[in-house]
């Protein structure tokens, strides 16, 4: 992970990856693309599926509310007091005199806490203090000094955090120190790993692929019944590109069947380069918990912005196509109301639709009006028949 200001400062050695451009959206569930990005609140009721959880660390004005598709929020505590250790000893901020137990303490709960990431009681806490990350640190004297300062601060840790899982952010593909690493997972001061797994830049699938096989494969030799959660972004690094819709799938189909979970961090979704991506991902997370789109209409609706982007503060007049996939013919339906994500409203030009042949379409028109107070950077919209449910990702501007 990179360490972020309030401005998402990031830092070359940790993050990854995510780059695109969409014109029309399609809203039926897609084979590898998903529906565009939602538009709840961070704060809706999130759910994961069973033995899989997608954990989100977001923040600030308009963070893209991923607990709408149903991850859950985490905490990731910087490190604001700067740790370095050598074969001297260990400093903060440049100092000898390191933070006492209560100012440590503190800082941990400030970044639990509703101003920062509001991470649940039970959800990981993630330690990103890279310049004492133990595979970072040179062998000897030095190592063992950051090893025991460590210990001390995942001992307050879980002061702070009771009923947290603590994880170190880490470069879990190499294996220097492994020894001391190992032993804070053997004494249960960490009890999850959380290896950096962004994309780079110009990095192929392959090469990522491989570099994430080779941390869950230390981690798992390592502490076989600690959770593995990876950290991903869907920008590259360190140009913050948006990566393509199936850099994501590939992303979540490996995560799936190799890790326990993923942690989202910091994601942005703030132009249109960024709609692939929200789009894979709605369609990813609908998999994940079990609320794909369903019945026989493949809907799609083309915003006048020619991408998936909506703006505050506006209405927009938006054709909707429903298209009969099935081999059968549908009974005739309603349209159902369209007011089901906070900040967004509308009332369907036509809302009885015909029984429709094999192949058959059928058109309407949705005044969408996007409340000046929406809050959320992405919005997972619904359009729903008697018969059928299509998820809808935008990115709200």
């Amino acid at each position: 992970m990179q360490r972020r200001n309030a401005l998402s400062v990031l830092r070359a050695k940790c993050a990854r990856p995510l780059a695109a451009v969409a014109a029309v959206l399609a809203l039926a569930a897609l084979p590898t693309t998903a529906p565009a990005a939602a538009a709840q609140s961070p704060e809706a009721p999130s759910a994961a599926a069973a033995g899989f959880t997608v954990f989100t660390n977001e923040r600030g004005a308009h963070p893209p509310g991923h607990p709408q598709y149903g991850a859950t929020k985490a905490t990731v505590v910087y490190d604001v007091f700067a740790y370095k250790c050598d074969a001297a000893g260990c400093t903060s901020n440049g100092s000898t005199t390191l933070p006492t137990q209560a100012v440590y303490e503190a800082k941990v709960r400030e970044y639990m806490g509703a101003n920062q990431f509001n991470g649940e009681a039970t959800a990981p806490v993630v330690l990103d203090f890279e310049d004492i990350e133990l595979t970072q640190v040179p062998t000897g004297q030095a190592a063992t000094n950051a090893y025991n300062l460590w210990r001390q601060l995942l001992t307050w840790t879980r002061n702070a955090a009771p009923q947290a899982p603590i994880c170190h952010y880490g470069y879990d593909w190499q294996t220097r120190n492994q020894d001391l690493i190992k032993q804070l997972h053997l004494d249960n001061l960490l009890n999850c790993f959380a290896p950096r797994a962004y994309f780079d830049d110009g990095q192929t699938l392959a090469a990522w692929t491989s570099r994430f096989e080779a941390s869950v494969a230390r981690d798992r030799a390592m502490a076989p019944g600690h959770p593995i959660y990876p950290y991903v972004n869907p920008v590259s690094f360190p140009l913050q590109t948006y990566q393509p819709g199936n850099t994501w799938a590939h992303m979540f189909q490996n995560v799936k069947a190799k890790a326990d979970g993923v942690v989202l961090w910091e994601t942005t979704a703030n132009n249109a380069n960024a709609c692939p991506w929200v789009s894979q991902h709605s369609y990813d997370m609908g998999v994940i918990t079990g609320t794909s789109s369903t019945g026989p209409f493949q809907v799609s609706a083309t915003l006048p912005s020619g991408n998936c982007t909506v703006q505050r503060g506006t209405t927009t007049t938006v054709p909707v196509t429903l298209t009969n996939t099935s081999t059968a013919t549908t009974p005739a339906t309603q349209m159902q109301s369209f007011n089901s994500t906070p900040g967004f409203s509308g009332s369907w030009k036509y809302w009885s639709v015909p029984s429709l042949a094999p192949g058959a379409t059928w058109s309407t028109e949705l005044p969408m009006a996007v409340a000046a107070t929406q809050t959320t950077s992405t919005a997972l919209l619904r359009i729903r028949t008697d018969i059928s449910e299509t998820r809808w990702a935008v990115i709200v501007q």
